[in-house]
């Protein structure tokens, strides 16, 4: 006999990040299940985000701000530890680092069990912000299960905060996204076009913001190599940001304008996969577990990637993609050459990233998988 389960749904404040906009297809998938969330914020209403609120709202997802602005606000522990008591939950989902050193005391007082989930790589900090981290996982270490969303965000964290010894209870589970929308098909002839510039010659999309991690540089001075194997080849740069100037220089200094194509920010990404022969992402550092690389699994693509951070979790070398190490030119040109080359190879490994996508990385998924945790973290067996 199954029991339906009440969870409260932490997070810091409703703000414009990948955790925050996570949100909204973990409730929806919810409604499909016995799981029930309420979603609530620790800190104020006016920290929170427009468009993220609007995401939520668009979603049918009712939010409550907690008003707490800082860690030893003496309110926060009696005012959370109200909530949790008269929400009646079976158990507390705290997300982000204010919400799970807060919900972690404030469950053991109510006598309700807590999951942390922690959502980016660990990187070198310093003063205060390395003190609220610390402090984050030592209230998590606590809890019932630390999830990181990546093996490299797990990995990250024990070499700085548990170097001898990887707690038993810090896990990995992979967040999931909608897919709903990214199925494979046909391509639109004119989003192919857009994205070539008007030839006819293979498409390799590059989907980020041009941030200096993203390593776009890589790919464009990849690109002569590339060319130089398949001449009519067009690299799409799907996205914007306050680099773009640079790296219009970089592809005029090395005469590549005829061949890399700046696309702007799209809001028709499915239709762009479906119109890429490759999908290439040569990140050089900071990646935990890109969302562009599940929706192009999803939409079942032929994946470069570089081999950093979480995005091996998503492409596994050899099966649904091909890595290369990052910063290099050379490996992201030999890899997308490789694909350019045979067609049946990338059928088989974007079949073999659709599926993987659909069974690791759905909302559906992660959902099973929170389920299973709330109810061994609950004592309830399997």
């Amino acid at each position: 006999m199954t029991r339906g389960i009440s969870a409260l749904v932490l997070i810091d404040a409703f703000r414009m990040g990948g955790a925050e906009t996570l949100l909204a297809p973990m409730i929806v998938a919810s409604r499909d299940t016995d799981v029930t969330m309420d979603v609530v914020s620790i800190s104020p209403a006016d920290w929170n985000s427009e468009k993220t609120m609007a995401i939520l709202a668009d979603a049918g997802i009712a939010t409550r701000s907690l008003g707490i602005r800082r860690l030893l606000d003496p309110v926060a522990l009696p005012r959370l530890v109200k909530t949790i008591r008269q929400g009646r939950y079976d158990i507390v989902h705290a997300h982000l680092e204010m919400a799970m050193t807060l919900a972690v005391p404030a469950a053991a007082l109510v006598g309700r069990p807590a999951v942390c989930t922690f959502h980016h790589v660990a990187r070198p900090l310093q003063g205060r912000a390395a003190w609220r981290e610390r402090l984050a996982v030592e209230a998590a270490t606590r809890s019932r299960r630390a999830l990181f969303v990546s093996e490299a965000s797990r990995r990250s964290f024990a070499e700085t905060y548990r170097p001898n010894r990887m707690p038993k209870n810090w896990e990995v589970m992979h967040n999931g996204i909608d897919i709903s929308n990214f199925s494979p098909g046909q391509a639109d002839p004119r989003v192919r076009s857009e994205l070539a510039a008007g030839t006819q010659g293979p498409v390799v999309v590059l989907p980020a913001a041009f941030r200096d991690f993203k390593g776009i540089p890589v790919a464009i001075k990849a690109w002569p190599a590339v060319k130089q194997r398949f001449p009519t080849a067009v690299l799409a740069l799907t996205g914007g940001g306050e680099l773009e100037g640079e790296l219009r220089r970089l592809v005029a200094d090395l005469g590549l304008g005829d061949s890399v194509n700046f696309v702007g920010v799209r809001t028709d990404m499915p239709e762009v996969y479906r119109a890429a022969d490759v999908v290439v992402l040569p990140s050089t550092h900071g990646e935990n577990l890109p969302t562009v690389l599940i929706e192009a699994s999803a939409t079942a693509c032929a994946i470069a990637a570089s081999r950093v951070g979480g995005i091996p979790d998503i492409v596994l070398d050899g099966a649904t993609g091909l890595l290369f190490e990052p910063g290099s030119a050379d490996g992201l040109a030999e890899a997308v050459c490789r694909l350019l080359d045979d067609v049946e190879l990338r059928r088989r490994m974007g079949a073999a990233a659709s599926e993987r996508a659909r069974t690791e990385f759905s909302a559906t998924a992660w959902l099973a998988r929170l389920r299973t945790t709330y109810l061994e973290a609950m004592g309830v067996p399997r």
